[in-house]
């Protein structure tokens, strides 16, 4: 085998490998999911086993319906002010 059949195959194959990073790069920022902020604060202080014995199928779907259980109570938080959202969130 040649040499510059060598340097033609690696450059076609390390060509291919910028390109398709290149557009994994653009897609990647095209379609980027937005992740509520206060999921992932909720999320770090999970354990992370993703054990599924909170009834949930992991520590993300717990911080999801946790976030929402706030929203859902802040909305509603004129019918009895004086309840703090972790009592609520937990009662």
């Amino acid at each position: 085998m040649s040499v510059s059949a060598i340097i033609i195959s690696g450059l076609a194959v390390g060509g291919t490998g910028i390109l398709i990073g290149f557009i994994l790069g653009i897609f990647g920022e095209k379609f980027k999911v937005e992740v509520d902020e206060r999921e992932e604060a909720i999320l770090e202080v999970l354990p992370g086993n993703n054990c599924g014995g909170c009834g949930y199928a992991g520590c993300s779907g717990l911080a999801a319906a946790i976030v929402e259980k706030l929203l859902s109570d802040s909305v509603r938080s004129e019918a009895a002010p004086s309840q703090k959202k972790s009592e609520k969130l937990w009662a």
